[in-house]
């Protein structure tokens, strides 16, 4: 991460512009105090930011062994500055420090990470910022196996097709607020139209429009147009492309800045605690989860930073 890829976010780190910026972003909110939380919010804005930048640039230049660490903290830092542009209070009490997650204890033989599974805990990070940022408060207590997770991440989806051979998401077009889904979706779904329009609906709110020569034409909601707060479209940054699973089953119900978390979080354990599995992966390529790991850390590392970038450059 250089200074160029994380300029925009520099533009941040002048206490008079953040104190204008957060007393916007509070009022808009409705939150009280807007002025009076403002003042006392902006240095730590740019603390937060700051201190992101730091890990992420230590991670650009790491060796693969510790920059899932770097890269975790560094992404803690950045959900902490979006955070408190909805909780001024943030943290209000201890039980929202920690990180929220929790993994299964290991199997020492034959253990696979794309088949470990995490779980959100009813307090801490994850869920304080699920909650105030993305306004969901259902996922406590789920769990989620890696290889579900890393599916949802479009940018893995060629590493999929390498080394499964089949296609895990299915292409559709976005203008605005529209969504053009193929036939072969619904085929796929084992549904008939209307029935894959009435899954759509009331799983996402999507509404169904008309059907033409191309699919089915949805009017999607608010959330659904930003990549960062979409539940059910998956976004494709290189490629500027929109997907949705190809199977109902892959429909994880979360935005993507969630998904980054729940991955990060584990292989940031590993990298911790798990040391000997760890070096094995990595110096022997003992599985497929090598190269999944690595390519998450590529994409993650570049990503994430914008879509919170996005998420404060939209007040």
């Amino acid at each position: 991460m250089t200074y160029h890829e994380w300029k925009d976010l520099a533009l941040f780190y002048s206490v008079e512009s953040t104190q204008k910026f957060l007393e916007k972003v509070y009022i808009l909110n409705g939150i009280d105090d807007a002025k009076k939380n403002s003042f006392k919010n902006s240095e730590r804005f740019i603390y937060f930011l700051k201190h992101a930048e730091s890990f992420y640039k230590q991670a650009a230049y790491s060796p693969l062994e510790i920059k899932p660490i770097l890269l975790f903290y560094g992404m803690a830092q950045l959900i902490k500055a979006c955070l408190i542009t909805r909780d001024p209070h943030y943290p209000s009490h201890t039980s929202v420090l920690a990180h929220g997650v929790t993994t299964r204890k290991r199997k020492k033989q034959n253990y696979c990470f794309s088949d470990d599974e995490v779980k959100i805990q009813r307090n801490g990070l994850c869920m304080h910022f699920m909650q105030h940022i993305f306004g969901q408060s259902d996922t406590v207590d789920e769990r989620y196996i890696m290889k579900k997770l890393l599916k949802a991440i479009p940018e893995l989806s060629d590493t999929f097709y390498f080394q499964q051979k089949e296609c895990f998401l299915t292409k559709v077009e976005k203008e605005e607020e529209w969504i053009s889904v193929p036939e072969d979706v619904v085929i796929n779904y084992k549904m008939s139209d209307s029935r894959f329009a009435e899954y759509m609906a009331h799983h996402f709110q999507w509404s169904f429009a008309k059907k033409n020569e191309h699919g089915l034409l949805f009017e999607i909601p608010p959330q659904d147009t930003k990549p960062w707060t979409s539940t059910s479209l998956l976004y494709d940054m290189g490629k500027d492309q929109y997907f949705i699973p190809s199977q109902r089953e892959q429909f994880l119900r979360l935005p993507e800045m969630a998904i980054h978390y729940l991955i990060l979080y584990n292989i940031g354990m590993i990298a911790r605690y798990e040391t000997e599995w760890w070096y094995e992966l990595l110096t022997q390529h003992i599985s497929d989860d090598y190269v999944l790991i690595q390519q998450f850390l590529l994409v993650t590392e570049n990503k994430f930073p914008k879509y919170a970038l996005q998420f404060l450059l939209q007040f």
